[in-house]
């Protein structure tokens, strides 16, 4: 089974756009929704949605809706749904994202083929209203590893598929100055996780202007701190911020 997470925080708007999308996929799954304490209608517009179609979920998919007692900002959030967790595996979703419906079948099977521990895949932009943007970012290895992750962080977090031991032994950390999804990628791999990849759109990322990638002077600052996190020395961290800042405009494909 696949233990989907989705942690919630006033994204009242795009909830359900993210809800459904997980429903769709054609897996064993279950669905667990943490808001950490939105100041919207968030959480109300979960709860309405599942009671409204109880009849029609409660034989299909498990869904789980918690209420953080206080704000613990997103990676706590994602930490405490793996220690939720029933399935085998756990895949990342932010609320203001959206999946194909095929996402988690394919990644599923790769997954299995080629023994790996992640499965990633390459994500459509779209904007506030879900239409798309007519750009790809995305890889065209089949394989990730060390030495692509320290150029770039070519995994993104609702991208992913991962196998749920993997992400108890790796917490995610750092969210308040750096990028706590690329901390576990660098972590992980540098130990030893092998990471395959999906070189087609099966996410499609809202592209939010107050989101933490929309700011790239920010975004590059948290990169460098996340480099510092995962183990890299200062000289070391300020090397690999060229090849991060080329890479970030190579990864842009338009369709």
């Amino acid at each position: 089974m696949i233990s989907i997470i989705i942690p919630l925080y006033n994204a009242e708007n795009y909830i359900l756009d993210a809800l459904c999308s997980a429903l769709i996929q054609e897996v064993k799954k279950e669905i667990i929704i943490i808001d950490d304490c939105s100041t919207d209608n968030s959480l109300e517009t979960v709860l309405d949605y599942v009671k409204n179609n109880h009849n029609v979920l409660k034989d299909k998919t498990r869904i789980i809706v918690r209420k953080n007692s206080k704000n613990l900002g997103v990676a706590k959030t994602r930490n405490l749904g793996v220690d939720i967790a029933r399935g085998d595996y756990v895949a990342y979703l932010d609320a203001d994202d959206m999946w194909t419906s095929d996402k988690l079948k394919r990644q599923l099977d790769l997954i299995k083929e080629k023994n790996a521990d992640i499965c990633t895949a390459s994500r459509e932009m779209i904007d506030e209203n879900g239409e798309s943007e007519g750009l790809i970012i995305g890889f065209e290895k089949e394989e990730i590893t060390l030495k692509d992750l320290k150029h770039s962080n070519h995994i993104n977090c609702s991208a992913v598929l991962a196998k749920k031991e993997l992400m108890k032994k790796y917490p995610m950390r750092h969210d308040k100055d750096a990028h706590e999804d690329y901390y576990v990628w660098l972590t992980a791999v540098k130990e030893g996780a092998k990471v395959c990849n999906i070189d087609e759109p099966l996410l499609k990322y809202r592209n939010l202007k107050n989101s933490k990638s929309h700011n790239k002077l920010r975004a590059a600052l948290m990169t460098f701190k996340t480099y510092r996190y995962a183990g890299y020395g200062f000289i070391n961290a300020i090397f690999m911020m060229p090849a991060y800042m080329i890479n970030g405009v190579r990864k842009h494909k338009r369709l």
